[in-house]
């Protein structure tokens, strides 16, 4: 019997009505090629070949891939390795990326593909705190870098929460499942390397205002020209008010 390994963070989906909305949620197109990230033992993996001839698998488990081997179809392909490990060109032939992300690495795994620009979609199992900050709303307290780096990128859907009932073994925490939808309204305005310094330092320390937090690239003045109250904190800003101050500092520099 194959049983979860808590080094590769596996928690197998086991609810059908889990998984039958999920596939609700994807938008399947003959044009889309779809990439699978851990599919475990192939749960949703079935029921997403139900609907598309174009589903290719990421596995780093070994004893998973066997498994998948008797599942899949003549046009899907398992490649075995850990996601964050394969290049930015292996992602040029895919358009949605989906699956049941490991907690430990789910940010990380969700970063990656910020520079994959063919990569328009992006459907994700997340511990449900991590989705309570990427859709989170100016002014609340789940606002993070998380919330304004990934915005930068992606609109931020959750489209429903998961019960830890749901998985084997059941994790501690309720999930969501997410979308991810890539928009390209800022990139024409300030590199996103820049837009990545000024989030950092605005979020340096949670409980300190801007003022203390951007010491050393603006002074009180320059608050005022941005018309931003140096003792907001950053929660309290948005998206467009962190363009306007990089924008800004990248003027002034």
């Amino acid at each position: 019997m194959i049983k979860a390994k808590k080094k590769f963070g596996q928690n197998f989906l086991i609810d059908n009505q889990i998984i039958k909305l999920i596939v609700d949620e994807i938008k399947f197109s003959e044009t889309n090629k779809y990439l699978e990230i851990g599919p475990g033992m192939g749960a949703l993996t079935s029921e997403l070949q139900k609907n598309t001839k174009n589903l290719d698998l990421i596995e780093i488990d070994p004893d998973m891939i066997k498994i998948l081997s008797a599942k899949i179809n003549s046009t899907t392909q398992i490649f075995e390795g850990d996601v964050l490990g394969f290049s930015d060109n292996f992602f040029e032939g895919y358009n949605v990326v989906l699956g049941n992300l490991p907690y430990y690495i789910a940010t990380e795994i969700i970063f990656r593909f910020i520079p994959i620009n063919n990569v328009d979609i992006l459907y994700f199992m997340v511990q449900k705190e991590v989705a309570d900050r990427l859709v989170a709303k100016t002014g609340s307290k789940e606002n993070s870098i998380l919330t304004n780096l990934l915005g930068f990128n992606f609109r931020a859907e959750k489209c429903f929460d998961i019960k830890p009932e749901s998985f084997d073994p059941s994790p501690k925490v309720t999930s969501s499942f997410i979308k991810l939808t890539r928009h390209r309204d800022y990139i024409n305005e300030i590199r996103y390397v820049d837009y990545k310094r000024i989030i950092k330092e605005s979020f340096k320390f949670k409980r300190k205002n801007l003022k203390n937090n951007l010491k050393g690239v603006l002074n009180l003045n320059d608050f005022e020209n941005l018309e931003i109250l140096p003792t907001n904190r950053a929660e309290d800003l948005s998206i467009e008010d962190f363009i306007k101050i990089t924008k800004y500092v990248i003027t002034n520099a």
